[in-house]
């Protein structure tokens, strides 16, 4: 049901009357991922309430957690305690932990978190991390969460888009690292790193506003881009065309 809402969604975020098919393009780039990730977010609240999620126990939530993996591609789930201690459903109890994770203190606090960036420590992969705490007579007991692969993610996002020569997708998490890319070999780089002064005078300007046009010379060209801040991730999703117009 949800795939189908975010179908009809994005033929109409492609049809709208925005200034140009590049801000058409960029509403259903914003409208997917922010769809499909929050989609995931509130799979993950259901889990987090259960009886079997406040338990604790690994094999209590285990078949639930692997009940929704199966309903789902591109992601590995998991179940943290709050130790930081945690199992996926793919491998079980891990030999690593996740308290040196940035976004593990939020978990801790009951917030949840979507959109941290991270090499999956089970698969070494880039992924997005999408979590929910587990609460227990008020006090967060652990958390139930996703990863989310970014190179699944971004296939998926240019094959819906389908832009035409010249023009690129993509989106910057809020530190500057790429989360998404038309070419996924440019995950988890910071454009400011890679060009001369007006990429990195673009991705500052970027950073800072919540919408907005930049132009920038990137591989001998002129790139012009429109971008827009996600409501629910903060990344800054933009589409970039070749020519200066």
């Amino acid at each position: 049901m949800i795939m189908k809402f975010i179908g009809i969604l994005l033929m109409l975020c492609m049809g709208t009357a925005f200034a140009g098919e590049e801000q058409g393009a960029l509403s259903a780039f914003v409208a997917y991922t922010d769809l499909r990730m929050g989609s995931i977010e509130r799979s993950l609240e259901i889990a987090a309430s259960t009886h079997e999620a406040k338990s604790g126990k690994w094999e209590d939530v285990k078949d639930l957690l692997q009940g929704y993996q199966k309903s789902e591609d591109g992601l590995i789930l998991w179940y943290a305690l709050s130790d930081g201690g945690y199992y996926t459903v793919d491998r079980g109890l891990m030999d690593v932990k996740l308290n040196d994770r940035s976004y593990f203190p939020d978990l801790l606090a009951g917030r949840n978190v979507v959109g941290s960036l991270v090499v999956s420590k089970s698969t070494g992969r880039r992924s997005a991390v999408i979590a929910v705490p587990v609460v227990k007579d008020g006090k967060v007991v652990g958390a139930v969460g996703a990863s989310l692969f970014l190179d699944g993610l971004s296939s998926r996002i240019g094959s819906i888009l389908s832009l035409e020569k010249g023009k690129t997708f993509f989106a910057l998490a809020p530190d500057g690292l790429t989360a998404l890319h038309s070419k996924a070999a440019r995950h988890f780089l910071d454009p400011r790193e890679l060009g001369g002064e007006s990429l990195k005078k673009a991705a500052n300007e970027m950073l800072s506003k919540d919408s907005g046009e930049v132009a920038y010379e990137y591989d001998n060209a002129t790139k012009r881009a429109v971008f827009r801040t996600s409501p629910l991730t903060h990344w800054k999703f933009a589409i970039s065309s070749d020519g200066g117009r």
